[in-house]
Order: C-alpha cells, then sequence, then structure tokens
C-alpha cells in the first residue's frame, strides 16, 4: 500500500498511506515546521459571528515504505462550515469525501487504479463503510511562524475513530472569502486502526509501511448568505 506527498493547506484531515511499487523513486518525507509557539490573545466572542461556507477543498497525503519507495494523492474536501468573527476563525468542521482518494505520482493506468482500489479497502480505509472523515474544531491560536499566522486545533474523525490533531496554517481572510492553506503536518495511521504493512504488526521491514503519513491542505471558503 502507499501514500503521498506535500502540496502546501494544502494541505486537514485527511491521508494517506502507500502501497508502494518497486520501480518507483526513493524519496523522502518532508518534516512538520518547527518555530515559535501560537501566542495566547483575547478570546473572540461567538456573538455576532458568521458563518463562511466551505466552496472547494483537497487533502494532500504521502506514504512510503521502510526502504524507500514513495507514493503521493489527494482527498477532495466535500463540505465544511467556518464561524468567523471580527476576522478570526473561531471554530469549524471540514468533511472529506473518503471515496476521493486519488493516487497523483502513477503514470501507469492499471498501478494507479489497482492502488486506489487497496487504499480503499479493508487493509486500509475501508471506504464503502466507512465514505467520510470529518475534522471539527474548536480552538484557533495565531502564531507568529514565518511560514503560517495560526494553529488549529481538533478532532480528526475517521473510520470510526476520533483523535487529536493541529494544523498549521496560512489563513486570510477578506471580506466575503476566506483562503486557508496548511503547512504539512504529521498523523499517525494507526491511530485510526489503519495498520496494514505497520510496525505495531511486527512487519518485516523491506515489507513495512511507515506509520507516520504527513499530510497537508488548502481549502477555499465564502460568507454564507444564510450566515450572514
Amino acid at each position: 500500500m502507499q501514500y503521498t506527498r506535500y502540496f502546501p493547506l494544502t494541505a486537514f484531515f485527511a491521508t494517506l498511506i502507500l502501497l508502494s511499487c518497486k520501480n518507483d523513486p526513493p524519496a523522502t518525507i518532508p518534516e512538520a515546521p518547527s518555530g515559535p509557539e501560537p501566542v495566547q490573545v483575547k478570546p473572540v466572542p461567538t456573538e455576532g459571528a458568521v458563518t463562511y461556507a466551505i466552496t472547494e477543498g483537497t487533502v494532500y497525503w504521502a506514504g512510503k515504505k521502510s526502504l524507500g519507495a514513495m507514493h503521493s494523492g489527494t482527498i477532495n474536501v466535500e463540505s465544511g462550515a467556518l464561524l468567523v468573527n471580527q476576522g478570526q476563525l473561531l471554530s469549524g468542521n471540514v468533511v472529506l469525501d473518503m471515496q476521493s482518494i486519488a493516487v497523483s505520482d502513477l503514470q501507469d493506468a492499471g498501478e494507479k487504479r489497482d492502488l486506489e482500489s487497496h487504499l480503499k479497502d479493508k487493509d486500509f480505509f475501508e471506504v464503502k463503510k466507512f465514505p467520510k472523515a470529518e475534522f471539527k474544531f474548536t480552538e484557533v491560536l495565531p502564531s507568529t511562524h514565518p511560514a503560517f499566522n495560526a494553529v488549529i486545533a481538533g478532532e480528526l474523525i475517521m473510520k470510526g475513530k476520533s483523535n487529536p490533531i493541529n494544523i498549521p496554517v496560512k489563513l486570510r481572510i477578506e471580506g466575503d472569502d476566506l483562503v486557508a492553506e496548511s503547512t504539512t503536518f504529521p498523523i499517525n495511521r494507526t491511530q485510526w486502526g489503519v495498520n496494514f504493512r505497520s510496525g505495531v504488526l511486527g512487519t518485516v521491514k523491506d515489507k513495512l509501511i511507515e506509520d507516520v503519513v504527513p499530510l497537508s491542505l488548502k481549502l477555499k471558503a465564502k460568507k454564507a448568505a444564510w450566515g450572514k
């Protein structure tokens, strides 16, 4: 099974994992950025907040075998709503269409189809049983890091399991438009029961697929007429 490579929020949620092909070149998974801690500010009230509806979005994933081969791909953001007040993001949710998992690095149509099918089956995301994943958040901390201006803290719900994650994002809100782009952030797939060829199962090294999956997210939202 295989995974994906990061493209700046471009980065949520979502995933994902890899079935690497033997002819794929070695690649390196980018590390999440380090830098200043988020700074605390006076809370913004929810009274008077408006809703921004997500109009488009993509999660980018990467996955690699222990011995080097990497795959990358995407998951579509299906929908979501973001609460904004005084120019600041307060809370929200992002829904992912897990049935849209796609592999972007394979040129051979047959290999691409086979890997996408494997990612969707029981070894990985079991999309027939769990067609959606969702990121819910109620905390947004501003940051002084040059690569992102906020850290969004919440819960990623996938395959019926919920675990906390933090997403560093560069957030821009201008009038009726909101754009968010994340840097790369990691998740451990085994926390959501995606254990195929994981180290937790004692998989031999030449078959091992990395448990840590780098993700990134990009999305756009527009102020909703019903949320004004």
